[in-house]
Protein backbone atom coordinates (compact mmCIF):
# COMPACT_ATOMS: atom_id res chain seq x y z
CA UNK A 1 0.00 0.00 0.00
CA UNK A 2 2.97 2.25 0.76
CA UNK A 3 4.47 1.97 -2.66
CA UNK A 4 0.93 2.23 -4.19
CA UNK A 5 0.50 5.80 -2.24
CA UNK A 6 4.19 6.62 -2.79
CA UNK A 7 3.62 6.06 -6.99
CA UNK A 8 0.55 7.76 -7.22
CA UNK A 9 2.60 10.84 -5.46
CA UNK A 10 4.85 10.75 -7.92
CA UNK A 11 2.64 10.58 -11.19
CA UNK A 12 0.65 13.61 -9.85
CA UNK A 13 3.82 15.94 -9.05
CA UNK A 14 5.50 14.67 -12.47
CA UNK A 15 2.63 15.45 -14.07
CA UNK A 16 2.15 18.80 -13.19
CA UNK A 17 5.86 19.45 -13.72
CA UNK A 18 6.30 17.89 -17.05
CA UNK A 19 2.69 19.54 -18.21
CA UNK A 20 4.18 23.05 -17.09
CA UNK A 21 7.53 22.42 -18.97
CA UNK A 22 4.96 21.03 -22.26
CA UNK A 23 2.72 24.22 -21.70
CA UNK A 24 6.37 26.42 -21.52
CA UNK A 25 8.00 24.78 -24.83
CA UNK A 26 4.39 25.35 -26.63
CA UNK A 27 3.68 29.39 -25.63
CA UNK A 28 7.78 29.70 -26.90
CA UNK A 29 6.93 27.72 -30.40
CA UNK A 30 9.57 25.04 -29.58
CA UNK A 31 10.72 22.51 -31.83
CA UNK A 32 9.17 19.28 -31.52
CA UNK A 33 11.76 17.13 -29.68
CA UNK A 34 11.57 19.58 -26.45
CA UNK A 35 7.96 17.66 -26.08
CA UNK A 36 9.50 14.52 -26.71
CA UNK A 37 11.99 15.17 -24.18
CA UNK A 38 8.89 15.82 -21.90
CA UNK A 39 6.93 12.36 -22.87
CA UNK A 40 10.06 10.52 -22.80
CA UNK A 41 10.87 11.75 -19.20
CA UNK A 42 7.54 11.58 -17.74
CA UNK A 43 6.96 8.18 -18.88
CA UNK A 44 10.42 6.70 -17.60
CA UNK A 45 9.66 8.38 -14.28
CA UNK A 46 6.71 6.95 -13.84
CA UNK A 47 7.37 3.47 -15.07
CA UNK A 48 10.58 3.45 -12.47
CA UNK A 49 8.15 4.67 -9.25
CA UNK A 50 5.85 1.37 -10.51
CA UNK A 51 8.51 -1.21 -10.56
CA UNK A 52 7.84 -1.38 -13.92
CA UNK A 53 9.94 -2.58 -17.01
CA UNK A 54 9.48 -2.69 -20.96
CA UNK A 55 10.93 -5.21 -22.57
CA UNK A 56 10.74 -4.27 -26.43
CA UNK A 57 10.86 -6.87 -29.30
CA UNK A 58 11.05 -5.66 -33.03
CA UNK A 59 12.40 -2.04 -32.55
CA UNK A 60 14.56 -2.94 -35.95
CA UNK A 61 11.39 -2.27 -37.66
CA UNK A 62 10.86 1.61 -36.42
CA UNK A 63 12.10 4.39 -37.74
CA UNK A 64 13.45 6.78 -35.93
CA UNK A 65 13.13 9.75 -38.98
CA UNK A 66 9.59 9.94 -40.58
CA UNK A 67 5.99 10.21 -39.96
CA UNK A 68 4.61 6.62 -38.78
CA UNK A 69 1.43 4.95 -37.78
CA UNK A 70 1.73 2.83 -34.69
CA UNK A 71 -1.83 0.37 -33.96
CA UNK A 72 -1.80 -1.03 -30.22
CA UNK A 73 -4.20 -2.95 -28.55
CA UNK A 74 -4.68 -1.18 -25.41
CA UNK A 75 -5.17 -2.60 -21.78
CA UNK A 76 -3.83 0.25 -19.40
CA UNK A 77 -2.31 4.25 -19.07
CA UNK A 78 0.61 1.85 -18.50
CA UNK A 79 0.73 1.23 -22.66
CA UNK A 80 0.80 5.02 -23.34
CA UNK A 81 3.95 5.28 -20.40
CA UNK A 82 5.67 2.04 -22.39
CA UNK A 83 5.61 3.93 -26.32
CA UNK A 84 6.72 7.11 -24.80
CA UNK A 85 9.39 6.26 -23.02
CA UNK A 86 10.75 3.51 -25.84
CA UNK A 87 9.73 4.33 -29.23
CA UNK A 88 12.31 6.31 -30.72
CA UNK A 89 9.82 9.11 -32.59
CA UNK A 90 7.92 11.49 -32.15
CA UNK A 91 4.70 10.47 -30.99
CA UNK A 92 1.31 11.56 -30.74
CA UNK A 93 -2.10 10.36 -29.58
CA UNK A 94 -5.57 10.61 -30.51
CA UNK A 95 -6.65 10.98 -26.63
CA UNK A 96 -10.57 10.44 -25.78
CA UNK A 97 -12.30 14.09 -25.00
CA UNK A 98 -13.28 13.40 -21.07
CA UNK A 99 -8.89 14.45 -20.91
CA UNK A 100 -9.16 17.84 -22.34
CA UNK A 101 -11.25 18.27 -19.07
CA UNK A 102 -8.33 18.05 -16.78
CA UNK A 103 -6.43 21.37 -15.74
CA UNK A 104 -2.78 21.88 -17.19
CA UNK A 105 -2.88 18.51 -18.77
CA UNK A 106 -4.47 19.27 -21.18
CA UNK A 107 -3.21 22.31 -21.89
CA UNK A 108 -0.19 20.70 -22.37
CA UNK A 109 -1.54 17.58 -24.61
CA UNK A 110 -2.89 20.25 -26.92
CA UNK A 111 0.54 22.44 -27.33
CA UNK A 112 1.98 19.28 -27.82
CA UNK A 113 -0.38 18.41 -30.65
CA UNK A 114 -2.06 15.71 -29.39
CA UNK A 115 -5.64 15.64 -30.49
CA UNK A 116 -9.00 14.87 -28.95
CA UNK A 117 -12.34 13.49 -30.15
CA UNK A 118 -15.77 12.98 -28.93
CA UNK A 119 -16.39 9.36 -29.81
CA UNK A 120 -19.94 9.68 -29.64
CA UNK A 121 -19.89 12.37 -31.96
CA UNK A 122 -18.65 10.75 -35.46
CA UNK A 123 -18.91 13.62 -37.58
CA UNK A 124 -16.07 15.38 -34.69
CA UNK A 125 -14.31 11.99 -34.49
CA UNK A 126 -13.35 11.79 -38.07
CA UNK A 127 -12.99 15.55 -38.44
CA UNK A 128 -10.23 15.52 -35.08
CA UNK A 129 -8.76 12.50 -37.21
CA UNK A 130 -8.21 14.19 -40.39
CA UNK A 131 -6.50 17.01 -38.18
CA UNK A 132 -4.21 14.70 -36.34
CA UNK A 133 -2.89 13.43 -40.13
CA UNK A 134 -2.42 16.75 -41.24
CA UNK A 135 -0.51 18.13 -38.76
CA UNK A 136 0.94 14.14 -38.63
CA UNK A 137 2.35 14.57 -42.22
CA UNK A 138 3.17 18.54 -41.80
CA UNK A 139 5.34 18.41 -38.75
CA UNK A 140 6.73 14.57 -39.21
CA UNK A 141 5.13 13.34 -36.24
CA UNK A 142 4.14 9.94 -35.76
CA UNK A 143 0.63 8.93 -34.73
CA UNK A 144 -0.13 6.13 -31.84
CA UNK A 145 -3.71 4.33 -32.19
CA UNK A 146 -6.10 2.51 -30.19
CA UNK A 147 -8.54 0.85 -32.89
CA UNK A 148 -10.41 -1.13 -29.81
CA UNK A 149 -11.48 2.42 -28.58
CA UNK A 150 -11.47 1.82 -24.98
CA UNK A 151 -9.02 -0.33 -22.64
CA UNK A 152 -9.61 -3.89 -22.37
CA UNK A 153 -9.76 -4.80 -18.69
CA UNK A 154 -8.78 -8.23 -18.79
CA UNK A 155 -6.37 -8.10 -21.01
CA UNK A 156 -7.99 -9.78 -24.41
CA UNK A 157 -7.96 -8.26 -27.67
CA UNK A 158 -11.28 -6.56 -28.10
CA UNK A 159 -13.07 -5.68 -31.71
CA UNK A 160 -10.96 -2.97 -33.50
CA UNK A 161 -13.24 0.18 -35.33
CA UNK A 162 -12.78 1.34 -38.72
CA UNK A 163 -11.94 5.06 -38.12
CA UNK A 164 -8.30 4.29 -36.89
CA UNK A 165 -7.26 2.12 -40.36
CA UNK A 166 -9.25 5.39 -42.57
CA UNK A 167 -7.01 7.43 -41.12
CA UNK A 168 -4.01 5.78 -42.10
CA UNK A 169 -4.56 5.29 -45.68
CA UNK A 170 -4.89 8.87 -45.49
CA UNK A 171 -1.60 9.47 -43.92
CA UNK A 172 -0.09 6.98 -47.12
CA UNK A 173 2.95 6.29 -44.55
CA UNK A 174 3.56 3.25 -42.92
CA UNK A 175 1.62 0.98 -40.13
CA UNK A 176 3.58 -0.68 -37.81
CA UNK A 177 1.08 -2.85 -35.58
CA UNK A 178 2.37 -2.86 -31.62
CA UNK A 179 1.40 -5.03 -28.49
CA UNK A 180 2.31 -4.06 -25.14
CA UNK A 181 1.21 -6.86 -22.76
CA UNK A 182 0.95 -6.92 -19.03
CA UNK A 183 -0.71 -3.49 -18.40
CA UNK A 184 -4.20 -4.87 -17.11
CA UNK A 185 -2.68 -6.82 -14.14
CA UNK A 186 -0.32 -3.41 -12.71
CA UNK A 187 -3.12 -1.64 -11.19
CA UNK A 188 -6.78 -4.35 -11.89
CA UNK A 189 -8.60 -2.99 -9.44
CA UNK A 190 -7.70 0.86 -9.80
CA UNK A 191 -6.05 0.95 -6.70
CA UNK A 192 -3.44 -1.48 -5.62
CA UNK A 193 -0.39 -1.59 -7.64
CA UNK A 194 0.85 -4.88 -8.52
CA UNK A 195 4.31 -4.75 -10.30
CA UNK A 196 4.59 -7.07 -13.65
CA UNK A 197 7.11 -6.41 -16.33
CA UNK A 198 5.38 -5.24 -19.86
CA UNK A 199 6.47 -7.32 -23.12
CA UNK A 200 6.07 -4.61 -26.02
CA UNK A 201 6.53 -6.34 -29.51
CA UNK A 202 6.85 -4.36 -33.05
CA UNK A 203 5.82 -5.53 -35.76
CA UNK A 204 6.68 -5.64 -39.21
CA UNK A 205 5.88 -2.59 -41.02
CA UNK A 206 2.65 -2.35 -43.62
CA UNK A 207 3.51 0.14 -46.34
CA UNK A 208 0.21 2.26 -46.98
CA UNK A 209 1.36 3.76 -49.88
CA UNK A 210 -0.85 2.04 -52.41
CA UNK A 211 -3.89 1.31 -50.55
CA UNK A 212 -7.00 3.10 -50.73
CA UNK A 213 -10.31 3.81 -49.02
CA UNK A 214 -11.96 0.54 -50.62
CA UNK A 215 -8.46 -1.75 -48.63
CA UNK A 216 -9.73 -0.39 -45.35
CA UNK A 217 -11.22 -3.66 -44.27
CA UNK A 218 -8.83 -5.41 -45.32
CA UNK A 219 -5.71 -3.60 -43.36
CA UNK A 220 -8.26 -3.84 -40.60
CA UNK A 221 -8.61 -7.60 -40.18
CA UNK A 222 -4.41 -8.28 -40.74
CA UNK A 223 -3.46 -5.53 -37.94
CA UNK A 224 -5.47 -7.51 -36.04
CA UNK A 225 -4.58 -10.52 -36.89
CA UNK A 226 -1.24 -9.64 -36.50
CA UNK A 227 -1.45 -8.03 -33.16
CA UNK A 228 -3.53 -10.64 -31.92
CA UNK A 229 -0.34 -13.57 -32.87
CA UNK A 230 1.66 -10.94 -31.27
CA UNK A 231 -0.21 -11.03 -28.14
CA UNK A 232 -0.33 -14.99 -27.86
CA UNK A 233 3.37 -14.99 -28.32
CA UNK A 234 3.93 -12.47 -25.23
CA UNK A 235 1.40 -14.38 -23.57
CA UNK A 236 3.72 -17.68 -24.25
CA UNK A 237 6.79 -15.54 -22.87
CA UNK A 238 6.15 -13.20 -20.29
CA UNK A 239 7.20 -14.75 -17.18
CA UNK A 240 5.21 -13.56 -14.47
CA UNK A 241 1.30 -13.53 -14.18
CA UNK A 242 -1.18 -11.87 -11.72
CA UNK A 243 -1.55 -14.76 -9.64
CA UNK A 244 2.19 -14.80 -9.20
CA UNK A 245 2.78 -11.70 -7.23
CA UNK A 246 1.39 -10.00 -4.02
CA UNK A 247 0.01 -6.49 -3.96
CA UNK A 248 2.36 -4.22 -2.84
Amino acid sequence: MIRTLAFGVVVLVSTIFFSLVSIVAGLLKAKKGAHDWVHRNWSRGVLRAAGVTVEVTGLEHVQADGAQIFVSNHQSMFDIWAMFATLPVSLRFIAKKELSRIPVFAHAMRHAGHVFIDRTDRAQAAEAMRRAGQRMQAEGLSLGLFPEGTRSRDGSLGAFKKGSFALAIETRTTLVPIVVDGGAEIMPDGFRLRPRPLLMYCGAPIDLSGLDAGDRDDLLARSRAEIGEMLEEARRVRPLRAESSPAV
